[in-house]
């Protein structure tokens, strides 16, 4: 590297370092956790030498995984191992909750601990048998390195240890049940179902709770150890003056009727205790603070201050913490659902692009209808449309549509653009576009119905000057007609022209001689 770019490395290393404390706390965890690898590292013997720049590469990278709160879209491991994968867990997880129940209901209905029946230890040596398979196919894929990748490697290879001696050692002796309930531990690795419920939209909510309980499990401890203090200072006080106040609460256990305040406050422990009891209101006013207001009223003040401090304190803050993390964790899932579908949609514009070059045989980066339908019958094609959930057999059609200008031709943009909005939702811009169409559409259609009214107008006349030459020169066609066939006199096959009169040939034959009078008007109408 040269040493321009390892000065701005190093500034840009302690800017990050520098300007927030929080993350001189991630740089001692990410030293920790890569003094931890170096030492499984050097146990296993497969130590890697690493550069000093890689070093502090990796030493960032981790200071990033523990104090980045921004969403970064998680990439779906392919599980290399069939032992990694979901299916595995979902079922190792299934044999725990059942060895659980199994033992809680062995619990319900033994009722001689001395002796056992042979169906529970066949059930028992069952599960041993499932959990020692795993922690061994678990060895034999990822070397005896694996019992050390998390805390919960080491407790489900100490449950099974646990287990294997109850069962082959205790048992026999009769001496079993002593290590057994450490397999109710084994409850624990049910976590692992947390990367499958990651998977799954249909359990956001879940992922949610988990995810908020995991993040303010830090909240939690220290919310503890708050307690633990504020509960250790008030009952030494009240245990100084109340529990051993013999001269103010000496006869007051035969006045109450049995209240007896060394019961509640004699020492330390049984102070925080009460104190305790109080914090979470259960009768705290009955049957503790009525009796100490009783014989020393100024104390209600001090049971005032503790319950302002601690239960409307300390726990309020508690529960905000908790709904503030389920909140972050809510915005989180939303932008991690938005990166999945950005995701997805880059997933299907490269899938587009990769018909449209198909299709393309020529490389004139245009395509036709011709093309078009000649990729169709490429089992590629129809299969890449057939995720995109376009419609395959008719293909024409779907040309028509993306081919909007009705050019016959489709550029790579407007394909690309063309079968996006197909696969896509509508935008805003989208619906204007369909309007601006919609309205020129309109105005096309005004334009052609004033065309046909000045068509139809234009007819109208055509049929009236039609009427007034039929009018006008009827009589002489009629006679140049007669002249001619009078002309030919029969020596051509010619139609003679119809008579008119009685006698013509328009006349009915019923007439004879009659002369042709005009018709009467009809005087009932």
């Amino acid at each position: 590297m040269p040493p321009r770019e390892k000065e701005v490395s190093a500034q840009d290393e302690s800017l990050f370092l520098e300007t927030d404390e929080g993350a001189k706390v991630g740089h001692l965890f990410a030293q920790l956790k890569m003094r931890w690898e170096n030492i499984i590292s050097s146990i296993t013997g497969k130590k890697e030498e690493v550069s000093q720049e890689n070093q502090k590469m990796k030493e960032i990278a981790a200071i990033m995984k523990t104090f980045d709160n921004g969403v970064v879209e998680e990439e779906e491991e392919e599980e290399s191992l069939w032992v990694d994968s979901a299916t595995f867990d979902v079922v190792i997880s299934c044999i725990i909750i059942l060895n659980a129940f199994i033992i809680g209901l062995e619990t319900d209905l033994r009722r001689d601990a001395s002796s056992r029946e042979p169906g529970w230890i066949v059930a028992e040596v069952l599960f041993l048998l499932a959990f020692l398979t795993e922690v061994a196919l678990k060895i034999y894929y990822h070397t005896w390195r694996w019992i050390f990748d998390s805390f919960a490697n080491v407790l489900t290879v100490f449950i099974c240890f646990m287990a294997f001696i109850d069962c082959t050692i205790l048992n026999p002796i009769g001496a079993s049940g002593v290590l057994r309930m450490f397999s109710m531990f084994r409850i624990v690795g049910i976590s692992r179902l947390y990367k499958v419920i990651k998977k799954y939209r249909q359990l956001d909510e879940l992922r949610l709770l988990l995810q908020s309980l995991k993040d303010s499990m830090q909240t939690l401890f220290w919310t503890v150890v708050l307690l633990i203090v504020v509960l250790y200072i008030a009952a030494v006080i009240l245990t100084q003056q109340i529990g051993h106040n013999v001269a103010v609460y000496g006869n007051y256990r035969k006045l109450s009727g049995g209240w007896d305040h060394e019961e509640l406050f004699g020492t330390v422990g049984r102070s925080m205790f009460t104190l305790m009891q109080v914090m979470t209101l259960d009768s705290w006013c009955s049957k503790v603070v009525r009796h100490v207001a009783v014989n020393q009223w100024y104390m209600v003040a001090f049971f005032c201050i503790f319950l302002l401090i601690t239960t409307f304190g300390i726990m309020n803050i508690l529960v905000s913490v908790i709904v503030e993390k389920t909140l972050a964790a809510s915005m989180q899932n939303k932008q991690r659902l938005r990166l999945r579908e950005e995701k997805a949609q880059r997933a299907e514009l490269d899938s587009i692009k990769e018909i449209f070059l198909i299709s393309d045989t020529d490389g004139s980066n245009s395509l036709d209808l011709e093309e078009f339908l000649a990729a169709m019958k490429n089992p590629e094609v129809q299969w890449r449309m057939k995720m995109l959930e376009l419609p395959v057999a008719e293909t024409e059609k779907l040309f028509g549509v993306i081919d909007g200008d009705g050019s016959q031709t489709l550029s790579y943009n407007d394909f690309i653009q063309g079968c996006a909005k197909l696969k896509g939702f509508a935008m805003s811009k989208d619906m204007l576009a369909v309007m601006a169409q919609a309205d020129a559409l309109a105005g096309k259609m005004d334009l052609m119905a004033d065309a046909l009214a000045e068509s139809e107008r234009m007819v109208a006349g055509l049929d009236e000057i039609t009427l007034r030459i039929s009018r006008r020169f009827d009589s002489a066609v009629l006679g140049s007609r007669r002249r001619i066939a009078n002309t030919v006199g029969g020596s051509k096959p010619i139609v003679p022209p119809k008579r008119d009169g009685p006698g013509g040939d328009n006349v009915p034959l019923s007439v004879g001689n009659r002369p042709n009078l005009p018709q009467f008007p009809d005087l009932l109408k």
